[in-house]
């Protein structure tokens, strides 16, 4: 795996091009709120920052993102570059100060990452005569980066959109001959509006006045000001109307056989008009978004305002896609990212890279039957409880489609509880000191934790063993739980005076080393060696790395993802329930369809109950066959095995 940050990520059009060509992102920052939270909606994985950049550029980067100076794959985001000050200039850093890609300078000097995309305005090449982007350049240049830029169209990348974007990628001086980097070959084919308007979904948008509207009724497609009477647009151009130049921007209507022209941040400005080609109004939210290669899925936040000006913003995703391939290709020339299951930058000083893909792996396998497909059998095992499932499915207002889903869920996350409990007890064997006995070995101990330096408590006593028993989560413990745990701790500190007792538990109210006070036959106990300890904790005791649980959290998704991605025998489960519950549904004679599904649950638990064990074919009879559910699991598995397409429903 190649990972990236970016800068000023806005909507997520740069950053959704760059995950799709293959990298993932350690952390995007954006300071404008409605922006974060459209990045956080639609990828609520990603670690969005919604900081100013300034507050962020300042410290220490590494730290913040574990990462060593040069790990760091790719470095994205286009800074917004406002004028710089050139009088007398050494044309460096400093002549950036004050102007936003000072910051992403401090991110490249302090990361150093192996290559960088910097994404701007074709402008900025002539801004200041040419001045701001040779300071730019240099700054570049004197980070130790060799530099290639191009001027690309969007319309040439898949975009139905002419929209020019300075693109700058930069490679590590030190890599050079190592990495090659091509831009991205335009596309043969180049979409126009004809490809993305006619099937667009519905969403908001800021319609034209009344006098507006009916003027743009009278421009045909593709067309403008020119096209109408001249004395219609002398009155609505006004002073416009005396200006030099063709002024093609005004009363400007797109044509369904062209592609749009550049996404503005608002959708109605007088010297940029994009006119819809069918109706007279402004493009929607998402036609806005379809021009800019969004994908439907992908909504924004905030009003409808900010929705238009995050679109508007955004680098076109195509666009985006094609030129990180082309990053992506060139770093994959170093061998390095996800080959020979290696973690980049592996930050995890207590246990090696090795012994936690290990780790993560057993507990995968734990899964086990749990990934195996459910059927109505299997989904009835424990009987469940109609009445139950119909009240849910009512009051949530939900299709049985996702009732049944959620029922499996549920019930094949009853026990993945205890895998969980695997991860968390049975890391600590790979942690130095620590040992985790087998089950019902020494005392039943869950980690038993020695140090011969000691271990210092809270209070300021120092011990030497720590015995913890492991919980999920406090609240899953009942009085008599808690108080069977407690007398065990309290027999063991009476067998060994240099030692502590902790309930370590993975899911706490808070960070935590306290006494546990807890009631035993009645009577509130506590003592200073027996403590509920967060997990957190737990690990910065036994590691001496007081970020040590937080470090691992990042690690772990990566190394999750790659495990299951290299197993290549972890099955994909294909459950049959909904469409064995439809061909019992069917047997009923009920028309009304959510009636009959009700019915075809009802038999599942109340088959032999009074009233029920007529309903479906019983003979007629009023007799009960014993048999009868066997009855009904053998028709409904009959029409799925009878019909194969269905079974994968």
């Amino acid at each position: 795996m190649l990972y990236t940050i970016e800068l000023f990520a806005g909507a997520g059009g740069l950053a959704l091009g760059v995950e799709k060509a293959g990298f993932e992102t350690l952390g995007l920052i954006e300071f404008d709120k409605d922006a974060a939270d459209t990045l956080k909606m639609n990828r609520p994985e990603w670690n969005v920052i919604n900081e100013d950049i300034a507050n962020i550029s300042c410290l220490d980067l590494e730290k913040y993102f574990h990462l060593k100076k040069g790990e760091l794959d790719l470095l994205s985001g286009g800074a917004p570059c406002q004028a710089f000050s050139y009088a007398g200039k050494r044309l460096g850093l400093e002549d950036a100060r004050g102007t936003l890609f000072y910051h992403y300078a401090l991110f490249l000097q302090k990361l150093q990452p192996k290559m960088f995309l910097f994404e701007n305005v074709r402008g900025l090449l002539t801004h200041d005569h040419g001045n701001t982007y040779k300071t730019i350049v240099n700054i570049f240049t004197e980070a130790g980066y060799k530099i290639d830029k191009k001027v690309l169209n969007a319309w040439d990348y898949g975009v139905p959109q002419k929209r020019e974007r300075l693109i700058t990628v930069g490679i590590r001086n030190d890599l050079i001959g190592k990495i090659k980097f091509a831009f991205p070959k335009p596309h043969d084919y180049k979409p126009v509006l004809r490809d993305i308007l006619l099937d667009c979904p519905d969403s908001p948008y800021i319609p034209y006045g009344e006098k507006k509207r009916k003027i743009f009724e009278l421009v045909p497609a593709g067309g403008y000001w020119r096209d109408i009477d001249p004395q219609i647009a002398k009155e609505y151009m006004k002073s416009c109307w005396y200006m030099e130049g063709g002024r093609t921007g005004i009363l400007r209507r797109m044509s369904l056989d062209e592609p749009s022209l550049a996404v503005l941040t608002s959708p109605s400005q007088k010297q940029t008009e994009r006119c819809h080609p069918l109706e007279a109004r402004p493009f929607t939210i998402r036609e806005n978004a379809r021009c800019q290669t969004f994908p439907d899925e992908w909504g924004f936040c905030g009003n409808v305002s900010s929705q238009y000006k995050q679109v508007g913003n955004a680098v076109p995703v195509s666009l985006a896609q094609d030129i990180a391939v082309e990053i992506h290709n060139s770093l994959e020339m170093l061998g390095k990212g996800s080959q020979g299951g290696k973690v980049m930058g592996w930050s995890l000083g207590f246990i090696s890279e090795e012994n936690f893909i290990k780790h993560v792996g057993a507990t995968i396998e734990k899964y086990g039957e749990k990934l195996e497909s459910y059927d109505v059998i299997r989904f009835n095992k424990n009987i469940i409880d109609p009445i139950k499932l119909i009240f849910d499915k009512t009051v949530y207002q939900t299709s049985w489609e996702e009732m049944v889903g959620n029922e499996i869920f549920r019930q094949r996350d009853k026990s993945n509880n205890n895998d969980i409990g695997y991860f968390h007890q049975r890391i600590f064997r790979y942690i130095d000191k620590c040992r985790v006995p087998e089950n019902g070995k020494e005392g039943g101990w869950d980690v038993i934790y020695q140090n011969e330096d000691g271990i210092t408590l809270p209070d300021g006593d120092v011990v030497h063993t720590v015995y913890v028993e492991m919980k999920n989560k406090h609240n899953t413990m009942n009085s008599a739980s808690a108080g069977k745990t407690y007398i065990k701790m309290q027999n063991q500190l009476l067998r060994d005076d240099d030692c502590a007792c902790f309930l370590v538990e993975a899911i706490a109210q808070k960070s935590q080393n306290i006494k546990w006070e807890t009631t035993v036959d009645g009577n509130r106990m506590s003592h200073k060696r027996i403590r509920r300890v967060s997990l957190d904790q737990f690990y910065a005791i036994t590691t001496g790395e007081e970020d040590a649980f937080y470090n691992m959290c990042m690690v772990l998704p990566n190394v999750i993802e790659k495990v299951v991605k290299q197993d290549g025998t972890i099955q994909i489960p294909h459950d049959t329930v909904l469409q064995e519950l439809k061909n019992i549904a069917a047997m009923t004679g009920k028309k009304s369809e959510d009636m009959a599904m009700a019915v075809a649950v009802y038999m599942l638990g109340f088959n032999s109950y009074l009233g029920f064990a007529n309903l479906v074919g019983n003979d007629g009879g009023s007799t009960v066959n014993e048999n009868y559910l066997k009855r009904i699991y053998a028709y409904a598995k009959k029409v799925c095995t009878m019909n194969p397409e269905l079974q994968n429903d």
